[in-house]
This record gives structure tokens, C-alpha cells and sequence, in this order.
């Protein structure tokens, strides 16, 4: 059994993967245990030296990481450098920021204290569309803390997944503080079992992180979700107008269009509807496609063919229920998984195409008659990762900010994860936080230590 790595600009293979049989997961796994009991056992300072090393070679290798990620999943060659670039700098964050986020917490009047513990082994289940930042975001708060890791990566993405492994070894990482599995989703609830794995995260659908978590469930384990998002971007008519055109465009197709994180629902104040959405198709229209390693390129193919056919389906569901296409709309000829970038305006908002959650280049419109019709259409979904609010009024925004349901929300501006900020959603976008004070304790034991009567 094998994985292929495919180059989305071409659908040449670019390499193959053994799958990892059973035996050599099993030796995997006793070695993360052992491995684990070893670096739990390190000192702060040695943890924080690790991860500026592992920051270094990050920044040294950019370039080669950049064109291995490009190659895999697509996405423009600059993008993917600034991916390993903010890796680096989460490495460097919680080097510095660490100690003091897991340092010893007294309680105020009483004889007591938290202090925060390594778990033991924790299993991550990584999503393609940010192969290198989603991992190390993952492992690099894990490590401060004392844990150790096991990643099942993504299928297309395994060039990748040897790359971050050999990493760790190259920057001092002993024997099974992060171990690469190849193994298909199958072996999953699995590894999940086996007692010696203490917690379990996932970033992906909502389908495979609920799967995930009835299986931690059923064995008593902890479980962090990161899953997908249809997040709004409110823009009332006070907004700067042009800024939340711009970096609109930059949220909704960034990274290819294939980011949990990105504005899905445009929600625009009626009186500048039509304008907005006129300056929006023109601007998206605008964006150079083509070849991911060409500095120039803006927007890349998609990482999967599939994800031709589901954005496809989802742009007839979307003129079926009274959408109508303002920029592109199809599929590009030739090779590769290029595909025109989408803006669609009209579609019924209580259409279930207006809150499903869209991993291609489409941008929904919808207008709005006051604050509390934007808040209505922003929470209606499952989902609620992220939101951003676009307004000059400090007080519109504070109201809005408060009644959205999501995990994060930016004002005047587009969300995005910062390794010194908590990172997680609610409702169908799962639980618990990753990066920030809140991510470093996410895989701990707060032990509580009470000293006195």
C-alpha cells in the first residue's frame, strides 16, 4: 500500500510512500512512550533550546520546504515560504513565551496552586491545505509542555510529513518526541485505543473530527477539534471601503481558496451592496492564476481533483436557489486543478448552499438591512470558527462582536491564527484551543496542589 504525492498544476506523481505496516506501527508507538518518559523528564530551558533550533533550520530551509509544499497541495510559492516562515516563528514564540505560560499558577487566597504537567503521548490528525503550519502549530506547544506526538498527515501531503520528521531529528529532537505515521484513516480509532496514546487532536471536516472524538470518547481521552468553518465578513456602510475590499479578497483566497478560516459569507450593509460586490468581482478577476512556483501567481490549482467536481456541485446548488454569477463560475481548461475565481450574488439565505462550508474560490454576497439582520445571517450556520466585522463605530462593533458565535473575530480586519493568540472554534467547528496561553495548556495536567489547611 502506498501514497501518492501529485502535483495539483500538473497531476504529475511526484513520489510514493510505503504505508507503514501494523509491526512497525506497534514499534512506532513503544518508542513514542519511551521517548516520551524521556523528554517529560527535561528541563524548560532544554525544551525552549530545542525549539529555537528547530526555528533556525526553519528559516534556512524555507526556500526547499516552500517548493515541497507548492509541489504537494498547490498553493502560490510565496505563501507556502510565509507558511514555514510563521512556523518559525511559533517555534521562536513558544520558546520565549512558554515557561511562562506553564509556570506554577497560584490561587489567590488559598494555600494552592496549578501546576501544569505533560500528558504523555498525543495523536494528531492533520488536514493537507497548511501541511507544515498546522503540524507545527500542533506540536510546537505540545512539545513546551512535555509531550511527545504521532501524526497520521494527510495522503497527498506525505513529502511533507517526512520533511517535518526529519526536522525534528536534524534539530536535536530525540527518538519518538515526533513520529510520522503512514497509515490510512481506517488505522485511526486504533492508534486512538492503544493506551499508550493519552490525547487525540484533529484538524479537518466535521465529519472525520466527530469521528474522532466518539472514539476518544469511548476510551475516556481528551480530544481537540479543529474543524471546518463558513465564516462571515460583515461590512457596514461606515467601513473603510476600499481596506475591506482588499483584504477581503485576500481572506477569501489565500491559500487557494482552501482555508477553514477563510470569509465564505459576505454579509454587506445594503445602502453599498452593489458597489461592494462590483469592486469585489472586479478585484478577483484581477488575480494572476497559474503556475504555483511563478512568484507572480496569486492564485494556484486546487489541491485535488475532487475538489473541482465538489466546488462545481456547489455552484449549481448555489444558482439553483437563485444565484447568479458576477466573476467565473468554472473549471479552467487544461491541465492541473485550476479554477476560475467565483463570485456569486442572489442566493436564498436560508438555502442550505448559503451555509455550507466552500474549500474552492467562491465568494458568497449577501446584503443586509441593519445590525440585527447581520447578526441573524452570520450565526446561521453550524459552523463558527471565525468572523470578521468591518466598521468605523468602536461601539457597533463591540455590539456585534458580542452576539456572533464563533471562536475568534477581527474588527476591521481578516482572521487568521497568530502563534501568541488562542486558536479554536464552537458549534460544528469542534473545541478546545490551539497556540496562545490557552493552547500551551490545552495537552496538560493542571494538577492542582493544595499545600496547606
Amino acid at each position: 500500500m502506498t501514497f501518492k504525492s501529485i502535483n495539483p498544476a500538473t497531476g504529475a506523481v511526484r513520489a510514493e510512500f510505503s504505508a507503514h505496516a501494523p509491526a512497525e506501527v506497534e514499534r512506532l508507538l513503544e518508542q513514542a512512550w519511551t521517548g516520551w518518559r524521556a523528554w517529560a523528564a527535561t528541563t524548560m530551558e532544554e525544551r525552549s533550546a530545542f525549539l529555537v533550533r528547530l526555528a533556525e533550520l526553519l528559516e534556512a530551509r524555507a526556500d526547499d520546504y516552500a517548493a515541497l509544499i507548492t509541489g504537494e497541495m498547490g498553493k502560490p510559492v510565496g505563501e507556502a515560504r510565509g507558511e514555514v516562515i510563521k512556523a518559525a516563528t511559533g517555534a521562536r514564540h513558544f520558546a520565549e513565551a512558554g515557561p511562562r505560560y506553564l509556570a506554577e499558577e497560584p490561587i489567590a487566597g488559598t494555600p494552592s496552586s496549578i501546576i501544569y504537567e505533560p500528558m504523555g503521548p498525543i495523536f494528531g490528525v492533520m488536514p493537507w491545505n497548511l501541511p507544515f503550519w498546522q503540524v507545527l502549530r500542533f506540536f510546537i506547544p505540545a512539545a513546551i509542555a512535555g509531550n511527545v506526538v504521532l501524526v497520521k498527515h494527510a495522503d497527498l501531503v506525505q513529502g511533507s510529513a517526512q520533511a517535518i520528521e526529519d526536522l525534528v531529528r536534524d534539530a536535536g529532537g530525540p527518538a519518538g518526541l515526533y513520529t510520522n505515521l503512514r497509515v490510512r484513516r481506517e488505522a485511526v480509532s486504533g492508534i486512538i485505543a492503544d493506551p499508550r496514546v493519552r490525547a487525540v487532536t484533529v484538524t479537518g471536516s466535521t465529519a472525520a473530527g466527530r469521528a474522532v472524538a466518539e472514539a476518544a470518547g469511548a476510551h475516556g481521552k481528551k480530544a481537540v477539534l479543529e474543524l471546518g468553518g463558513s465564516d462571515p465578513y460583515i461590512v457596514f456602510e461606515d467601513a473603510d471601503f476600499d481596506k475591506a475590499v482588499s483584504l477581503g479578497i485576500v481572506s477569501r483566497f489565500s491559500n487557494n481558496a482552501q482555508s477553514c478560516i477563510a470569509a465564505k459569507r459576505f454579509l454587506i450593509a445594503a445602502p453599498i451592496f452593489e458597489a461592494y460586490c462590483a469592486a469585489f468581482a472586479r478585484a478577483a478577476s484581477a488575480l494572476v492564476i497559474g503556475d504555483p512556483m511563478d512568484p507572480t501567481t496569486k492564485l494556484g490549482p486546487l489541491a485535488k481533483a475532487d475538489l473541482v467536481e465538489t466546488t462545481t456541485r456547489q455552484i449549481a446548488d448555489a444558482l439553483a436557489a437563485g444565484g447568479r454569477i458576477i466573476a467565473g463560475g468554472k473549471a479552467m481548461a487544461g491541465s492541473g486543478n485550476f479554477f476560475e475565481p467565483t463570485v456569486i450574488v442572489g442566493v436564498d439565505p436560508a438555502a442550505p448552499i448559503a451555509s455550507e462550508e466552500f474549500f474552492g474560490p467562491v465568494a458568497l454576497m449577501f446584503p443586509f438591512t441593519g445590525e440585527a439582520d447581520a447578526i441573524t445571517q452570520a450565526n446561521a450556520t453550524d459552523f463558527g470558527l471565525g468572523g470578521a466585522v468591518w466598521t468605523r463605530d468602536p461601539e457597533r462593533a463591540r455590539r456585534v462582536v458580542r452576539q456572533m458565535e464563533a471562536g475568534a473575530i477581527f474588527v476591521n480586519d481578516f482572521v487568521r491564527s497568530d502563534p501568541r493568540a488562542p486558536f479554536g472554534g464552537v458549534k460544528g467547528s469542534g473545541f478546545g484551543r490551539e497556540l496562545g496561553p490557552l493552547g500551551a495548556r490545552e495537552l496538560t495536567n493542571a494538577k492542582l496542589v493544595w499545600t496547606g489547611a
